[in-house]
């Protein structure tokens, strides 16, 4: 599904059609995230933000050893130096 249309209501309010609100997995209640970028309006559910933040941050961890694993290594070396 691409586009679907719908109407500005009174006090600026967007009822987002059952049809997207069913393939975007939200209900009633969801809390949603609203970005102006290049000129278009994007509504992205809260939810799925997080997880892609968390993923894109684990993506970043995983790539660098800890830091605990680093000092534990340094004072291993130190101890086999003794």
């Amino acid at each position: 599904m691409n586009s679907l249309s719908t109407k500005l209501s009174a006090g600026g309010r967007i009822v987002l059609p059952a049809q997207m609100r069913a393939n975007l997995g939200i209900k009633e209640g969801d809390e949603l995230l609203i970005s102006v970028a290049d000129g278009e309006i994007r509504i992205t559910p809260k939810a799925l933000a997080l997880q892609n933040a968390l993923k894109l941050a684990r993506h970043y961890i995983s790539a660098t050893p800890g830091l605990s694993d680093k000092l534990i290594a340094e004072r291993r070396s130190e101890a086999a130096d003794e």
